[in-house]
C-alpha cells in the first residue's frame, strides 16, 4: 500500500513524542484530542505505545472494538475514537513482544482500523527513538508532530535530541509542550517552581519551533486521568488551572498547524519570483523583486493584510481585524527571513504569528497594482 493511501480521510495526523517517559506525554496526548473534539473538530487517538497503554484507562474506555466489513472500530469516549493494545490485554498481562511485532501492531492500527473521516488523528508515541517511531514516519505521511518535555535540563537535553530524528525524518514540529511546568497553590494561588521553570520554552525557543505552552503540576490532573475523566473536559467550578492550561494550549495548537497549512500551500509549486532585497524606508516595507520589480507595503496595510490564523479565519477565510483596529504608528520591529520562501514580522503591537510567503506578497503587490 502506497504512503498516499493511508489514511485517506484524515486530514491532519499529529505525531505526540517525548525523548523520555515518565514527562506526562499520554496525558497531554489524552487532553489534546479531547480539547480538539471540545471545538467541534472530529478526532481520533491511536496509543502506539504498545508496551505501556495508557489511553483507555484514562479515557475510561473498556469493552474491545468490534470488527466490520470496513475494519475494525474504535472505541470512542468524549468524542474522541481511539484504539490501543491496552482494549485486548488486561492491566496485569505484559506485552513482551520483539520490535517487529510492535511495528506489525502499528501497521493494523493504521491500515486495519475504520477511523472514518477525521479533521485529526493523534497518534500517542512510546518515548525514545525507536522502532515503532521509525515505522510511524516511514509509513504515515505525518502533518507534524508535537514534543512533550519537563523543565529539568536532563528531560530537556534527550527530548531534544528525540525531536532531531523528526527533522531527519522532515517531519515538521508543530510544537513542545511543557509538563510540570509549575505548582500553583488551589488555596492562595501562589507559584513554585518544583523544577527548574522555562525549559522547555527556552529549549523551544533555541531550537527555533513553537512553545504551545506549560502544564502545572495540579493534582486534579493526575485524578482525573485516573477516574477517566480528562481535566480538560472539566466545566465551572470543577475546572483547574491545568484545565484552562491545556485549553489554551490546543488553541495555539490549531493556530500553529494554520501556519502550517499556510507555508505549505506557499511553497507548492515553489517560489514564483523571487526578491532580491527586503528593506525599509521608515514608513514602508520594499521589496526588489528578481524580475526588476519594486513593491512598497505601507506598514498599517501590510499589518492589516496579516495572513496567519489569529488575523483570518482559517474556516472561512474572513479577516477577523479591521483596518480601523490597526494602529496608525504600528511599525515592525523585527524582519526575519523564514527558509528561502517568506519572512515574518514582529510587530510594534505585539503581534508576530504572520508568516508573509515571497508568493502572498507578490499577489498582494499585483492586487495593489490593479486597484490603483
Amino acid at each position: 500500500m502506497a504512503q498516499q493511501d493511508i489514511l485517506p480521510g484524515v486530514k491532519t495526523t499529529l505525531a505526540i513524542a517525548s525523548g523520555k517517559g515518565g514527562v506526562g506525554k499520554s496525558t497531554v496526548a489524552v487532553n489534546l484530542a479531547v480539547g480538539l473534539a471540545r471545538t467541534g473538530a472530529t478526532v481520533g487517538l491511536m496509543d502506539a505505545d504498545v508496551y505501556g497503554p495508557s489511553v483507555p484507562k484514562m479515557l475510561a474506555g473498556t469493552g474491545k472494538p468490534q470488527a466490520s466489513e470496513a475494519g475494525l472500530v474504535p472505541m470512542e469516549r468524549y468524542g474522541v475514537k481511539f484504539i490501543s493494545m491496552g482494549l485486548f490485554t488486561d492491566e496485569n498481562t505484559p506485552v513482551i513482544w520483539r520490535g517487529p511485532m510492535a511495528t506489525r501492531l502499528i501497521q493494523q492500527f493504521l491500515t486495519e482500523v475504520n477511523w472514518g473521516p477525521l479533521d485529526y488523528l493523534l497518534i500517542d508515541l512510546p518515548p525514545g527513538t525507536g522502532d515503532v517511531q521509525l515505522t510511524l514516519v516511514q509509513t504515515v505521511p505525518l502533518t507534524g508532530a508535537v514534543v512533550v518535555t519537563t523543565p529539568q535540563q536532563v528531560a530537556v537535553g534527550i527530548t531534544t535530541r528525540g525531536l532531531k530524528m523528526f527533522e531527519q525524518t522532515h517531519v515538521p514540529i508543530v510544537g513542545m509542550v511543557e509538563n510540570m511546568s509549575f505548582f500553583e497553590c488551589p488555596k492562595c494561588h501562589e507559584r513554585t517552581n518544583i523544577f527548574t521553570h522555562g525549559g522547555g520554552a527556552a529549549a523551544a525557543k533555541s531550537l527555533g519551533v513553537p512553545f504551545l505552552g506549560g502544564i502545572p503540576l495540579d493534582p486534579a490532573l493526575a485524578l482525573a486521568g485516573d477516574a477517566g475523566k480528562p481535566v480538560v473536559d472539566l466545566e465551572g467550578s470543577k475546572a483547574t488551572a491545568s484545565t484552562h492550561a491545556f485549553r489554551a494550549i490546543v488553541a495555539e495548537l490549531k493556530t500553529q498547524l494554520g501556519q502550517l497549512s499556510e507555508r505549505k500551500k506557499s511553497t507548492e509549486g515553489g517560489v514564483k519570483v523571487a526578491p532580491t532585497e527586503v528593506k525599509g524606508d521608515g514608513e514602508h516595507i520594499i521589496v526588489v523583486w528578481e524580475d526588476g520589480l519594486t513593491s512598497k507595503y505601507r506598514f498599517k496595510d501590510l499589518r492589516f493584510r496579516c495572513p496567519c490564523a489569529v488575523c483570518v479565519d482559517e474556516m472561512t477565510g474572513e479577516r477577523r481585524i479591521t483596518q480601523q483596529s490597526v494602529r496608525d504608528d504600528v511599525k515592525p520591529q523585527d524582519v526575519k527571513q523564514v527558509g528561502r520562501y517568506a519572512i515574518q514580522i514582529q510587530w510594534s503591537d505585539g503581534h508576530g504569528s504572520g508568516i508573509y510567503s515571497y508568493n502572498y506578497l507578490r499577489d498582494l503587490a499585483e492586487e495593489m497594482a490593479g486597484s490603483r
